[in-house]
């Protein structure tokens, strides 16, 4: 697994929502409020990952997590879309630090929810604006994951 790429996400996406939090005792509401924003049907906290939406609202809750976690508040959550393909930006407002990989951690020591951003997203990058830091991930039905494999069949890192 490399590192997350810095770079910002392609232009051509339009804002649909945001979401602000301020704690993790949001991010039950926020999942559901994207996975409805997604396909107009309530989110069941399915376990299945055979779909984008299901991808996407994972991937949103690992990354808010992050930033409520390790950044400084409030965590701002904006889905993007360009015809068929979704971007997810999750940005918060310490523009210091820098994402990182949890390759080293032991499974059950939680931080790998960039990694699982990696293998779940078509794309993920990036970047810091004059306020905030930003880390986005692009979701395209149809196509390949990053790593060649079909994104209906992702593999999750171990627990």
């Amino acid at each position: 697994m490399s590192e997350i790429r810095s770079a910002r996400p392609p232009a051509d996406f339009t804002e649909v929502r945001h979401w602000i939090l301020d704690s993790v005792d949001g991010l039950a509401k926020l999942r559901g409020s994207l996975f409805r924003e997604l396909t107009g049907t309530p989110y069941l906290g399915s376990s299945s990952l055979d779909e984008v939406p299901e991808k996407m609202v994972l991937v949103t809750s690992e990354l808010a997590t992050n930033a409520l976690r390790h950044g400084k508040p409030p965590t701002i959550v904006t889905l993007m879309v360009n015809g068929d393909e979704h971007l997810l930006d999750v940005a918060d407002h310490d523009t210091s630090s820098v994402p990182a990989l949890a390759e080293e951690r032991e499974p059950g020591e939680g931080g790998f929810g960039l990694m699982l951003a990696q293998q779940l997203a078509l794309d993920v990058g990036w970047y810091v604006s004059e306020t905030t830091k930003h880390i986005w991930a692009r979701f395209s039905p149809g196509h390949a994951t990053p790593e060649g494999r079909p994104g209906a069949s992702a593999e999750l890192p171990p627990v």
